[in-house]
């Protein structure tokens, strides 16, 4: 629940209010004064969108947001200008408060006041934690805690696949660190909660996280927890290693992790124990982990990603998942299984798939890997009409005419984040049109919330 702030100033009032999490998203926004409204990129809806994204001059080190969040209290900064994305400007008074859910920060709400705030209300807010009420704590943990995918969902027929999926069980019987190579798209997470629910760990916690997701600042405390009084704000927070307690930690991109970061990680590794920042008693490390890279660890090495050292402990095992390029056998599997689950939630009756469409398939590379044959048989079948019953090469030609040029010359002089919106807008146009445009119908095939749906729909101008 969002509740207005307690803060009365005998100087000014609250003109904006703002909250995100520790990632940057931005899950609320009010402005009260219209004058913010009028500069704010003509009031484009921002819910969704990073923050960075919409004050083109901020960033971790000169926000105050993030800076509130990493020393764990609330900061106050007069006189602070933000640049939009039109390349208007507007100065602010900024009060920034981090939020935390069971002593654990998990985002940051700001507030934007003319005039100032009284010396007394700030005083007041420092020395009050539960001024604001917890804020959607929910959507703003990302880390996950279960695994649901075990081996048997993991789909492949192709020897190399075969011999990965084989290999899980081998590194699922003991606690040795393993490490998993593929390709974005490949299906990383999916061998990583595999391995856990095959091993003697699987009623304890799955701990997922993505090392390149959280401010470097923020991902110390994160990682080790930390000790109330330590420093100016600290609480006590049990951090992830100890949340993984006799389970698993998953580090997702751990080629993003900080340098320095990754050489406490090793230590802690060789030593087999911890300490939160700030704290003097030592933590037994009882947890299995396992990390993931997406390019070529000869690569990442190389261009000094991730310390030499670390590697070879994080790798005592390792699976590598082959491209689908590399596996052409598994690519049928995946089409047949993406018709049959797209079936049910469009409200199709695909029975047949044309030879022509399993020829062109096969042909092309697929540089997404499984998430571009599954967005290529949503984007078919979204469009398609109720009566038809079988897949043609034509429901897919437009989507893969580069053939094994995963670059489409005609799109190439646009920016990455046009060719994204234009299809993302693509997809939307078609579900909407298929539902009727009822928002909560095709917020439910497109398996997102539906104030996000409407917030993109207003966005493309769609309704």
């Amino acid at each position: 629940m969002y509740l207005m702030p307690k803060i009365f100033s005998d100087k000014g009032y609250i003109d904006g209010i703002t909250v995100i999490d520790t990632e940057g998203e931005i899950l609320f926004t009010a402005k009260l004064n219209k004058k913010l409204n009028e500069v704010r990129d003509n009031d484009k809806e921002v819910v969704g969108r990073k923050l960075f994204d919409i004050y083109k001059n901020l960033n971790h080190e000169n926000s105050t947001m993030f800076k509130a969040m990493e020393l764990g209290s609330p900061l106050y900064v007069e006189n602070q200008t933000l640049e939009f994305g039109s390349g208007q400007e507007t100065e602010i008074t900024s009060l920034s408060i981090p939020i935390k859910s069971k002593d654990r920060i998990v985002g940051c709400i700001d507030l934007s006041v003319s005039e100032g705030v009284s010396e007394e209300c700030v005083e007041v807010i420092k020395l009050d934690s539960k001024i604001f009420e917890e804020i959607d704590i929910e959507k703003l943990s990302k880390s996950k805690t279960s695994a649901k995918y075990c081996i048997e969902h993991i789909i492949g027929v192709d020897s190399t696949m075969l011999e990965a999926k084989k290999y899980i069980k081998v590194a699922a019987q003991c606690d040795l660190a393993v490490m998993i190579y593929g390709e974005t798209g490949t299906g990383k997470e999916l061998f990583a909660q595999a391995i856990h629910n095959a091993s003697k760990r699987k009623d304890r916690p799955f701990i997922a996280q993505n090392c390149a997701a959280i401010p470097e600042g923020l991902m110390e405390g994160m990682l080790f927890g930390t000790v109330k009084g330590s420093f100016t704000g600290a609480v006590d927070s049990p951090g992830l290693l100890e949340m993984a307690e006799g389970g698993t930690i998953f580090f997702d991109e751990i080629n993003s992790m900080p340098l320095t970061l990754q050489a406490k990680l090793l230590r802690v590794i060789q030593d087999r124990e911890y300490r939160a920042v700030g704290g003097s008693e030592m933590k037994k490390l009882d947890v299995k982990i396992i990390s993931a890279i997406n390019k070529k660890p000869s690569k990442a090495l190389a261009d000094g990603n991730i310390r030499s050292d670390l590697y070879y402990r994080l790798s005592q095992l390792n699976i590598e998942i082959p491209p689908l390029k590399d596996r052409k056998e598994d690519i049928p599997l995946f089409i047949n299984y993406y018709v049959a689950k797209y079936n049910g939630i469009f409200g199709k009756n695909i029975k047949y798939i044309s030879r022509k469409f399993y020829e062109k398939t096969i042909e092309h590379d697929w540089p997404g890997n499984v998430r571009e044959i599954e967005n290529t048989v949503v984007q078919a079948m979204s469009s398609m009409d109720s009566s038809r019953e079988i897949l043609e090469l034509e429901d897919i030609e437009k989507r893969i005419s580069g053939d094994n040029d995963p670059v489409n010359i005609s799109i190439i002089d646009k920016s990455l984040r046009e060719i994204i919106e234009e299809y993302e807008k693509g997809i939307i146009q078609n579900i909407m049109e298929m539902c009727d445009y009822n928002i909560s119908k095709a917020a439910k095939v497109m398996q997102i919330p539906r104030q996000t749906l409407q917030r993109k729909a207003k966005n493309f101008e769609i309704i």
